[in-house]
């Protein structure tokens, strides 16, 4: 009876498996300023992913720093419980608060009157859980982003 518990033990756990390969950072898309506040503006945006792992997964939390042309403006840091399907792209909507001053607003009239390009730099990690167990997976992605 014992053995009938170990092996059936095993069993389980070897098809409990973690992924085999993180979900991969794809990018930010629709960035839309959502709310100004005095000095802080609001960002919305979707950030989109790859899982490609035959296996489902659940997004439980991102946390990325944002920087523009070199200097920190803002965090992202939320918490999920979304789901991620398996050999899928997925988005991922996000909220980031960052001080219009830290950008400085000459550079940043001129960007939004010019459409100057200027490039943005997300670091940071998400962290997914499969059958319940935790992976965490480091962004660190530069693009250039049309004001």
């Amino acid at each position: 009876m014992k053995n009938a518990i170990i092996v059936a033990t095993l069993l389980f756990l070897g098809a409990c498996t973690r992924p085999e390969d993180a979900p991969q950072f794809i990018g930010i898309e629709n960035i839309e300023v959502s709310k100004i506040m005095g000095t802080n503006a609001v960002l919305k945006a979707e950030a989109i992913f790859y899982n490609p792992n035959d296996v489902k997964m659940k997004l439980r939390k991102v946390n990325i720093d944002i920087e523009l042309e070199g200097k920190k403006i803002g965090v992202i840091n939320q918490e999920f419980t979304t789901k991620v399907p398996a050999l899928s792209e997925f988005r991922v909507p996000l909220n980031a608060s960052f001080d219009i001053t830290e950008i400085g607003l000459l550079n940043g009239i001129i960007s939004i009157l010019g459409g100057k390009k200027v490039a943005v730099h997300y670091k940071g990690f998400v962290k997914v859980s499969v059958h319940g167990y935790p992976a965490t997976v480091p962004i660190d992605f530069e693009e250039e982003v049309r004001m």
